[in-house]
């Protein structure tokens, strides 16, 4: 399969196999490792509200990715999105796109992206450990995702006991909600609550 054209938004980012590189993906040796967040970008984009492909700040309308776990807790765990870095982004991960079935094995943070122990003593990935979540997740069936609008008065971090922004507070009024990968069993879910409603009136 081709990779998806690239935004005239990212024109600026690097690429990497046709893919451009997210702002806030972790690298190894110059190398991406797509999927994985490096800690320190992913804290400055939220701090800053940048938009977690290009970098750039994020605009009167944006987005954020949220799964169904992230609406229990009220925030979304990654760094908000520009219109067209979603659109991009829906097509080029196989998290969104349901390309990918499952989560890979094990967390690329921690390792060389190609696998193999990394034997280099001044590189930082040894000393990233994998976060609990990338844990919980290895190995595990793919989760939905929807991408709610918000505005930029809305834009409100959610912070650990210690200060940290953990994640982008979910509003009661989201402007939208885009379903962006929808599971089977969610789509039954989905179609009976909607005929539910339709009987009701």
């Amino acid at each position: 399969m081709s990779a998806p054209a690239i935004p005239a938004a990212c024109a600026h980012r690097p690429t990497h196999g046709g893919l451009v590189v997210p702002y806030v993906s972790f690298e190894h040796n110059g190398l991406p490792v797509f999927g994985g967040l490096d800690p320190g970008k992913r804290a400055r984009a939220f701090e800053n509200g940048l938009c977690q492909i290009c970098a750039r700040p994020l605009e009167r309308w944006f987005y954020v990715l949220v799964r169904p776990q992230d609406v229990s807790v009220g925030y979304a765990p990654e760094p908000g999105l520009h219109p067209p870095c979603l659109m991009y982004s829906e097509k080029a991960c196989p998290m969104l796109s349901g390309a990918s079935a499952t989560y890979r094995q094990g967390s690329v943070i921690a390792r060389h992206p190609a696998g193999r122990p990394c034997d280099n003593p001044d590189c930082p990935c040894p000393a990233t450990a994998p976060t609990v979540e990338s844990q919980v997740r290895a190995g595990r069936k793919a989760d939905d995702w929807d991408a709610w609008m918000l505005s930029t008065p809305q834009y409100e971090l959610r912070r650990d006991a210690h200060g940290k922004a953990v994640g982008i507070q979910l509003p009661s009024d989201p402007k939208r909600i885009r379903r962006v990968r929808v599971s089977a069993e969610r789509k039954r879910a989905l179609d009976m609550i909607a005929a539910l409603l339709e009987l009701g009136g």
